[in-house]
């Protein structure tokens, strides 16, 4: 979309729509190539050695690395043939559909759902009377039970491609791949009602968004512009000197794990602090690390972003230190980090419907026909799906039709109707929220751990009210609420439509290339789980994290409870902090304090993240304060090439090891 200039003003009245270009077949097919390759990588690197986690971090490094290599490879062929080059369009393509779907084979979802299908069964005991208490409510078409198949599947040194493996496995892994299809189509309409309020009309920054596309804009321009040798990236020593930097500290640091005997800077510390109240640190922890992936990451976020995410963080270990001293953190959980998280991220959920009320209201009449063609020619370039992926009553109607896939999903499973809609509406209420904090501010990492509908519900209901079938349904849905919600599929979608309007490529044929990665991803996670699974044994790698679900199924059906008055208490104050923040920031253009940094820092992936962040702070501080816009923006390319420069090193570190057999961790992922 363009404006017509008039006596040097811009009118919506004026728009006129730029043609898209197609998405290639090219690109597609390659994207759906790479898909089983990414997904293995993947899931060795989480799943089977616990080290580096390309899933854990918003700026996923596998798909960066993937993004570089195929840009190399481009310039090969633009020497060769210049029409065989990849586009800006193309690369952007590959590198949404990759980020779809290793979403959905990271750490906090398949790698999660496969081990659920099956953990209920083989870890029940006469001791624990899983049995009794709820294989009864677990449905068996979503899960797998008989012990014979999964004695290879937990034992290892077997074949997950014999007939009665296949034959147990093929049912429920297609219902679930199934499921994730509607999940993720019903996220991408979302996504497509909200655009252009956070791209068009607040104008938001998408900063995880903008890596991906200097690198390819660059790359695509190569042979097309003199002007590429002042180009931002690939042309500035400044670059090179960040990639060399970053790329020398990770390979001493990869060659000293892998050797000892190798020199190397050490790059993290952690503090195991044995006094009172000093080691109420110690659960999530206290480290100091020097990143050069998390200081690059760092510079790019906005500067207020990134001192409220290294303030609160050091604030959430002072509420610590002060729970400790006082005893109040034994007699009443103080600060209780989890339940507070619940009520911010909820204040900014609200927020955010507030401060687009203008959009939501058009939007919704649009959906419902009540907006007249007169009048909603006034809000062209304001609130008209004219250019959008999909019109807003056919977005609507995905969405809504998802949603009531779902909940018949969750009757079918023996979930009640109340129960499945209070869940789910609050499973999209928290996708939009963690997709808003992705778009306006691109944090690093977004934990909310533990701060899912699961645990809300829990406390407000009370699970003697929820229920013993609904709690062992909504177990299932662990792998969707896990622990943490560092890598979801819908921030990773709205960055796509916005690379897609950024770079006039088709965004309804984006739709549907995501919902095919989406569907390819999920298949191939779960393919990938079981081949590794049955060759090592689960319990030679991750089991715990999906057991978790049942462990606490059990403790909820063994001492069923009523609401948690002090749950809900925290949960209030962290909601009116939070809304406190809003209106000072609201009030005072200068305020410094991010709700968002508070919800973001309060757990494990921060500990490593939290110093890199304050160094970036205040380089990018003494930059601006020094030389202005102009200083900051001539040293972004070497910040840049820490990024790169680190994501070279590890990931062909890690290639190498899936070859050779050695291990190497990388703690800042």
């Amino acid at each position: 979309m363009e404006y017509r200039k008039d006596n040097g003003r811009s009118s919506p009245d004026s728009i006129v729509k730029k043609s898209n270009s197609p998405i290639t077949l090219r690109a597609t097919l390659i994207g759906i190539l790479l898909i089983p390759f990414n997904s293995y990588w993947v899931l060795h690197l989480s799943y089977i050695w616990d080290s580096n986690r390309p899933t854990s971090l918003a700026l996923l490094f596998n798909v960066l690395f993937t993004l570089l290599v195929l840009i190399g490879f481009s310039a090969v062929l633009r020497r060769l043939r210049p029409t065989l080059a990849f586009t800006q369009s193309e690369l952007l393509t590959i590198y949404a559909m990759l980020c779809q779907a290793s979403v959905f084979a990271g750490r906090d979802m398949l790698q999660v759902l496969v081990p659920l299908m099956g953990n209920g069964f083989w870890y029940a005991t006469t001791e624990n009377e899983w049995a009794h208490l709820f294989h009864q409510h677990l449905p068996d078409w979503l899960v797998v039970g008989k012990q014979e198949v999964l004695q290879g599947f937990y034992k290892g040194e077997s074949t997950f491609y014999l007939q009665t493996h296949i034959e147990a496995w093929l049912l429920p892994t297609l219902i679930w791949v199934g499921f994730c299809l509607v999940i993720g189509v019903t996220m991408l309409c979302l996504n497509v009602l909200l655009r252009k309020q956070w791209q068009e009309h607040e104008r938001l920054t998408y900063p995880i968004a903008q890596l991906p596309y200097e690198i390819t804009r660059a790359a695509s321009n190569v042979g097309n512009s003199l002007r590429m040798t002042s180009h931002l990236f690939f042309n500035k020593r400044m670059m090179v000197v960040g990639l060399c930097i970053a790329a020398l500290l990770n390979l001493l640091y990869s060659l000293h794990q892998i050797d000892p005997a190798f020199p190397t800077i050490p790059l993290y510390r952690g503090f195991r602090l044995p006094d009172k109240p000093w080691s109420a640190m110690n659960n999530p922890g206290f480290r100091i690390s020097f990143f050069p992936f998390a200081i690059g990451v760092g510079f790019l976020i906005p500067l207020d972003l990134g001192f409220s995410c290294w303030f609160f963080h050091l604030f959430w270990h002072f509420q610590r230190i002060v729970g400790e001293m006082f005893g109040w953190r034994s007699a009443i959980g103080f600060p209780r980090e989890m339940a507070q998280i619940r009520g911010v991220w909820i204040a900014l959920f609200l927020w955010t419907l507030w401060m687009g009320r203008a959009h939501v209201k058009v939007v919704l009449q649009t959906i419902v026909g009540w907006v007249e063609r007169s009048e909603t020619q006034r809000y062209i370039g304001r609130t008209s799906d004219e250019g959008e992926a999909l019109r807003y009553r056919t977005a609507g109607i995905g969405v809504l039709v998802g949603f009531i896939l779902i909940m018949g999903f969750c009757l079918k499973a023996g979930m009640s109707l109340w129960f499945a809609g209070l869940f789910f509406v609050l499973y999209f209420a928290m996708s939009i929220t963690i997709t808003r904090i992705r778009a306006e501010l691109g944090p690093p990492a977004h934990d909310l751990y533990n701060a899912g509908p699961d645990l809300l519900l829990a406390d407000a209901l009370g699970t003697r009210r929820i229920g013993n079938r609904n709690l062992s349904v909504m177990s299932l849905f662990f792998w969707l609420n896990h622990l943490s919600y560092r890598a979801h599929p819908m921030p990773h979608q709205l960055e796509g439509l916005k690379l897609a309007h950024q770079t006039r490529f088709n965004p309804t044929q984006l739709l549907w290339v995501l919902a095919l990665a989406i569907f390819v991803g999920a298949l191939s996670a779960a393919w990938g789980h079981l081949h590794l699974s049955y060759e090592v044994g689960l319990e030679q790698a991750r089991s715990w994290y999906a057991r978790a679900a049942f462990n606490r199924l059990a403790g909820w059906l063994y001492n069923p409870s009523e609401t948690s008055i002090s749950g809900m208490l925290y949960t209030t104050g962290g909601f009116a902090f939070a809304v406190s923040l809003l209106l000072l920031r609201w009030r005072f253009v200068q305020w410094p304090l991010h709700p968002v940094g508070y919800v973001v820092s309060s757990w494990w992936t921060f500990t490593g993240l939290w110093f890199p962040l304050l160094i970036s702070w205040i380089v990018k501080r003494i930059l601006l304060s020094t030389g202005g816009v102009r200083l900051y923006r001539r040293s972004i390319p070497f910040f840049i090439g820490l990024v790169i420069g680190d994501v070279i090193v590890a990931s062909i570190i890690s290639i190498l090891g899936l070859i050779f057999d050695f291990r190497v961790v990388y703690l800042s992922w």
